[in-house]
């Protein structure tokens, strides 16, 4: 058995472990009230320049909406680096665990912090990386793997439009930074580009946010360990969407395109989740549905841009925070003392873990929308923004508000309170271990103190200016916990009965949707599909392309440079009259033996005389060279020649004859003719265009006086290879060594296999 001393050696070792979990509470709480200090209700910003060329600055911009975050990323972290260090005590790469805990908090505050929309997209993609880490944490596991390699495929793809769409957003505002682009969000919506840079945005913010199409990666990440599930549900990652979009909220909120895309695609992911939440057995997938429940009323929300909308938001990325990853570490808890998360196979825990089911109620009694806890607050805010709009927002949120409680009523009912029978599990009293029932309790007690005690608070340091960046030409309020009996207080009764009659009726309503769901594709399934469509596809053009014949990738690259030429060549301007003087007779003796030694190369039968040819036609070259004053040329052509034509001979009882070697069809040998002389035509053509502009001699004169001077050589030619193109000569020497080198150790492998 494995005893988490020596088998993976510092990452595995009990006293590391303690170190990075003591570590990893004191950063973020450092962090936290390092940043806290710094807040005034301006905006901080820290510019640096990182690549000035390009307008991208190092910026750090501390405002309401950040610290938000920023209170949320470092205050649940901390809680879940300490349930952390008990849930994962003994197991492999144990110490590891925080220190990607810590990497995926560090990229998390970089894309709240972030004032340059570029280094946002780099802390973005960072917290993807850091996520995919966690989630295949259990890389032993092929479900952990495969799980893993989902969610970095769709949130790098949507990673990908984030980029495009952000470079088109930096280029119509004229500036990358993000005060910039908001102060000048007014001029915007005219350009061409406003609509496309809207929508590859928001293609990156729901597949981060996990938003239908795109709502099957996060249940997925499920086989994470429960810290990792705790923490990116409820703080980190799938908020980092909704983060985005609060933040570009001032700059595309007029636009009907941005309140028709999040309203549509934010009710219905809240609406399909929900009923996919409510048709699952396993504790841990029905509350992962209900994340993305959670996030789909999030950008159902931010869609219509009002006070009451925005501070509903606000309040619920709060509440679902703190409920949610209590609930995840009870699940885990959960699955610790049982070893199961299957409800129908879970009772009578509540006298068992009992720690865990007080934390368990306090959460689902938020999740459901009791009062005084915050989820109550938000959903009576909820109901005022909708109420404000019509009657389909309103029916959309009671319907799904409905299904939260009945999952919050399952969730404590059916496995703390339901009386064990003989299909349950008996559970290990696994509460002697401190941090395996604290953080819930505590995170689920300030969920009630936030809206008692702390909501003056709550409002003045947190929502109030996170309302105003978010929306900053709203009129705010501070929000109350209790406003009187009202219309949305009606409705919010209304959603909670509606959620008991759900629960009482679970099993046949559940049976229902399941039929439901089977009759329609799964997320997961057009995920595959797409998978193995895509590796078929590139399984044959690998085949078409990469076939294995030399002749076939020759012609590839010469048929394609020919219609290059074809196309490039009729542009090129020509000398208004040809002159033909001074030939002297070399000249016509080397053309005529180079015409000769090519046409012997293409119309022999025989291998050796071919390579002599050949040979023949690199030595007349290298007699142009110097009579046309390149000595230096031409002694590298002179070496080249001789040593191809040396192992050509070599060679050539290895060589195949050529009577032996399929011919091609007359057809292809003309289809070779026809690209022989469109690329010969097309290098006189290029050769003859030279001469119809004047040469510019600006690069001649440059590298005529600096050679002497600031190089020290008299060869310029020398002192070009050497000083002024150094890195490219390194390249090809780089490049000549490799090849040695490997011939090299070919021929002393034949040599060892002959002796």
């Amino acid at each position: 058995m494995y005893n988490g001393k020596s088998k993976d050696g510092f990452s595995s070792s009990p006293s590391w472990q303690k170190a990075l979990m003591l570590i990893s509470i004191a950063l973020p709480l450092l962090v936290l009230i390092f940043l806290s200090s710094l807040y005034s209700t301006d905006s901080l910003i820290f510019k640096y320049p990182w690549v000035p060329s390009l307008g991208i600055s190092f910026s750090i911009q501390l405002d309401g909406l950040s610290l938000l975050f920023i209170w949320l990323i470092c205050g649940i972290g901390i809680f879940v680096q300490m349930y952390a260090y008990h849930y994962m005590k003994g197991k492999p790469f144990c110490a590891m665990f925080h220190l990607y805990l810590i990497l995926f908090m560090g990229a998390m505050l970089g894309v709240v912090l972030s004032g340059n929309i570029i280094l946002l997209f780099v802390f973005w993609e960072l917290t993807t990386l850091t996520s995919y880490l966690l989630i295949g944490f259990n890389h032993d596991q092929e479900n952990s793997r495969k799980n893993a390699l989902q969610a970095i495929l769709v949130t790098g793809a949507g990673g990908l439009a984030l980029l495009a769409g952000l470079i088109l957003l930096g280029q119509m505002a004229g500036s990358y930074e993000l005060d910039h682009i908001i102060n000048h969000a007014g001029d915007l919506s005219s350009e061409s580009r406003f609509a496309p840079a809207l929508i590859l945005i928001l293609i990156g913010a729901f597949t981060k946010s996990a938003q239908f199409p795109f709502h099957f990666w996060l249940p997925g990440a499920m086989s994470a360990p429960a810290p990792v599930s705790a923490y990116l549900h409820s703080a980190t990652m799938v908020k980092a969407g909704v983060y985005l979009l609060a933040r570009l909220s001032p700059v595309f909120s007029d636009s009907d395109l941005w309140f028709w895309s999040l309203a549509i695609t934010g009710g219905v992911t809240a609406v399909w989740t929900g009923l996919l939440a409510l048709s699952q057995k396993d504790l841990k997938l029905m509350l992962a549905y209900s994340t993305n429940v959670a996030l789909g009323k999030l950008v159902f929300l931010l869609a219509f841009g009002t006070w009451y909308a925005t501070s509903a938001a606000l309040m619920f990325i709060i509440a679902h925070a703190l409920y949610k990853a209590a609930l995840f570490m009870v699940i885990g808890t959960v699955d610790k003392a049982t070893g199961t998360r299957d409800l129908n196979r879970l009772a009578g825990l509540g006298s068992i873990l009992t720690f865990s089911f007080f934390a368990a109620g306090l959460s689902a009694l938020s999740k459901a929308g009791i009062p005084p806890l915050p989820g109550f607050v938000s959903k009576e805010y909820m109901y005022k923004a909708a109420l404000e709009s019509s009657y389909l927002p309103t029916a959309v949120l009671i319907l799904v508000n409905s299904m939260m409680a009945a999952m919050a009523f399952v969730f404590v009912i059916k496995p703390f309170l339901s009386k064990p029978d003989t299909g349950t599990v008996t559970a290990k009293p696994v509460e002697k271990k401190l941090f395996l029932w604290l953080p819930p309790l505590c995170l689920a007690a300030l969920g009630l103190f936030v809206t008692s005690a702390g909501l003056p608070w709550i409002n003045n340091t947190l929502l109030l200016p996170a309302g105003l960046a978010v929306g900053p030409n709203l009129e705010i309020t501070g929000l109350k916990l209790w406003q009187g009996f009202n219309l949305p207080l009606a409705l919010s009764g209304a959603s909670l009965l509606i959620g008991v009659a759900i629960f009482l009726y679970y099993d046949p309503i559940q049976s229902l949707i399941r039929v439901l769901i089977r009759q329609l594709p799964s997320g997961n399934t057009i995920f595959e599909n797409i998978i193995q469509w895509t590796i078929a596809v590139a399984s044959r053009i690998t085949a078409l392309l990469q076939h294995g014949r030399l002749t076939g990738y020759l012609f590839t690259l010469f048929f394609l440079l020919a219609l290059m030429i074809l196309v490039k060549i009729p542009e090129l301007p020509l000398p208004e009259r040809f002159v033909i003087q001074d030939i002297r007779f070399y000249e016509v003796l080397l053309s005529s033996g180079l015409l000769a030694a090519v046409l012997i190369v293409i119309l022999s039968g025989s291998t050796l005389l071919s390579i002599i040819s050949l040979g023949t036609a690199g030595f007349i070259t290298t007699l142009f060279l110097m009579f046309y004053n390149a000595p230096d040329v031409a002694k590298t052509q002179l070496l080249v020649e001789t040593l191809t034509v040396i192992f050509l001979v070599i060679l050539v009882r290895r060589i195949p004859k050529l009577s032996s070697v399929l011919p091609h069809s007359t057809g292809r040998r003309f289809l070779n003719a026809m690209v022989s002389l469109v690329i010969g035509a097309g290098v006189f053509w290029t050769l003859l265009s030279i001469t119809a502009v004047p040469q510019d001699t600006t690069l001649i004169d440059y590298f005529a006086q600096n050679s002497l001077i600031a190089a020290h050589g008299r060869n310029i030619v020398n002192v070009i290879l050497v000083d002024f193109r150094a890195l490219d000569t390194l390249g090809e020497i780089t490049v000549v060594v490799m090849a040695a080198l490997g011939a090299s150790s070919i021929l002393l492998a034949k040599k060892r296999r002959s002796s």
